[in-house]
C-alpha cells in the first residue's frame, strides 16, 4: 500500500505534470497563457514563482519591481476575488514564446522542483486547496505592493515571502505556506526599517 501510495504521489507532482507538457508538445509556439491552462489548479502558484523572480532579480536599467510587483498585485486582487481560474496580465499572456526556449526550461525546472520535492512533502493539504487562495491573495497583495516601493533592497524580502509560499503551493506543502507567510511578516518589518532608513539617509544629504 505504502508503495502504491508513492507511485500516486510520483504520478501528480507538479514535476511530473510538468514532463507530462514537455512531451506533449508539438513544435509549435504557444503561449504563455496556454501553458497556464495546462497546469491546471497549479496555475496560481507556478504564475507566482514567474512573477516573483524576475522581480526580486536585479535589472539595470528596467523598473522590475515595479513591473512585476504590480502584476503580483493584479494577480492577487483575483485570488482574493475567488476567481475560478486566475488570469495574468495580458501583455505576458498573450506573449508568444517559442518552442525550443519553451522545452528548454521545461528541462530544467522539473528536475529542480523534483529535488525540491524531494525535500518536502505533501502536508496540511488544506493550507494549499482553492479555499485558502482568498487569504493567500491578501498576503501576495501586501507582498506586491511593498515590492513596487523605490526602496533600495526592499523587493528581496517580500520576494522571498511570495517565492516559499508559491512553492508551497506548487508542491502542496502547507508548511512551506506556512513559512511564506511568517516571512511575509518578516518581510514588513524588516522593509519598514528599511524605508526609516532611506527617509533618514535623503534627510541627512539633504541637510549637508
Amino acid at each position: 500500500m505504502e508503495r502504491h501510495r508513492g507511485e500516486r504521489r510520483r504520478r501528480t507532482a507538479a514535476s511530473a505534470l510538468l514532463r507530462r507538457i514537455r512531451d506533449g508538445m508539438t513544435g509549435n509556439e504557444t503561449t504563455l497563457g496556454d501553458l497556464l491552462v495546462h497546469l491546471g489548479p497549479r496555475a496560481p502558484g507556478f504564475l507566482l514563482l514567474a512573477l516573483t523572480i524576475p522581480a526580486v532579480v536585479p535589472t539595470p536599467g528596467f523598473p522590475s519591481g515595479l513591473v512585476f510587483g504590480a502584476a503580483l498585485v493584479l494577480v492577487a486582487l483575483q485570488m482574493m476575488a475567488g476567481r475560478e481560474q486566475v488570469h495574468a496580465p495580458g501583455w505576458l499572456t498573450r506573449r508568444r514564446v517559442p518552442p525550443a526556449f519553451t522545452m528548454a526550461v521545461l528541462d530544467r525546472a522539473a528536475p529542480l522542483l523534483e529535488r525540491i520535492e524531494r525535500r518536502t512533502a505533501p502536508r496540511w493539504r488544506r493550507l494549499t486547496r482553492r479555499a485558502m487562495e482568498r487569504p493567500l491573495g491578501l498576503v501576495v497583495l501586501v507582498m506586491g505592493l511593498l515590492i513596487t516601493l523605490p526602496i533600495p533592497f526592499g523587493n528581496l524580502l517580500p520576494g522571498l515571502a511570495v517565492l516559499v509560499l508559491a512553492l508551497g503551493l506548487v508542491v502542496r506543502d502547507g508548511a512551506a505556506v506556512v513559512a511564506g507567510i511568517g516571512l511575509s511578516l518578516v518581510a514588513v518589518v524588516g522593509t519598514a526599517g528599511l524605508a526609516a532608513v532611506s527617509v533618514r539617509m535623503v534627510g541627512v544629504a539633504m541637510a549637508g
